[in-house]
């Protein structure tokens, strides 16, 4: 797989408070342009994280997340229930390590995050979120959600209330029931689902800001152009639109490489 991503406070936001991980690194400063990750071997993980809890601690959480996600040792063995308790030790740690901070400083009490991301293998995949941060597969442009937001409008979306389209525009859009936070006693709730790969399978994973701010029939048109400058125009085309949320999405792109993910 090539992978490009965009991490960005967006048009209307001064901070930027998500972050990414990308073959084991982590980014989580703005970027005037989309980056292009360097080759990884098998197995790798890659998540958006969304940090939340206003200026200062939303930051704070999303990086505190995304560092323990990195360090999640996934085998070679396609095993979905072995990733759901390596990401939950990761949200387990992250959720102490929030806590201890806020106790340490109050203006820390309310952050918290939510993610979404993949991992994947040569035969297998395990897409995984908590909140409503995304991950598609993308065929043709069409676009499979492949996650289970955490939220009130998709509750809504699942007893027939709304479609999906409406949920990017509802007023309760934003409320989200589950995340990592630094205040929540409780374990956050994991969407965690195995996937069989399909060889020119690609991949998308995204903010709220940016599922939000665009259909997913758009996003997935372009994710058709040219790659890796797919990425850039899509970057551009979220901040011509003045959404008011940071925009970060990882786009995968298939190759013919075995093994490897190279560039």
């Amino acid at each position: 797989m090539n992978a490009a991503f965009v991490t960005h406070r967006g048009a209307v936001r001064r901070e930027n408070q998500d972050a990414l991980c990308v073959n084991g690194l982590v980014h989580s400063r703005d970027m005037d342009a989309r980056e292009v990750a360097e080759a990884a071997e098998y197995p790798a993980l890659f998540a958006v994280i969304d940090g939340m809890g206003g200026y200062e601690g939303g930051a704070v959480a999303a990086r505190i997340l995304a560092d323990e996600l990195v360090r999640v040792s996934v085998g070679d063995t396609f095993d979905p229930e072995r990733d759901r308790e390596a990401i939950q030790g990761a949200v387990e740690r992250a959720a102490g390590q929030m806590a201890s901070q806020a106790r340490q400083n109050p203006n820390l009490s309310q952050m918290g995050a939510a993610f979404a991301g993949l991992i994947l293998r040569e035969r297998g995949a395990t897409a995984f979120n908590c909140g409503d941060c995304r991950a598609y597969r993308v065929n043709g442009g069409e676009m499979e959600r492949l996650t289970k937001d955490h939220s009130v409008v998709q509750a809504l979306f699942e007893n027939g209330d709304i479609d999906e389209d409406a949920m990017r525009t509802h007023p309760r859009k934003n409320i989200v029931t589950s995340a990592v936070a630094a205040d929540s006693p409780e374990t956050p709730e994991l969407y965690v689902r195995g996937l069989s790969r399909v060889e020119y399978d690609d991949y998308f994973i995204c903010s709220d800001g940016v599922w939000e701010a665009m259909p997913a029939n758009d996003i997935g048109r372009g994710l058709c152009r040219d790659f890796p400058e797919c990425a850039d125009y899509l970057r551009e085309k979220l901040l011509s639109l003045r959404c008011r949320d940071n925009i970060s999405f990882i786009f995968l792109k298939s190759c013919q490489a075995s093994g490897k993910m190279s560039v």
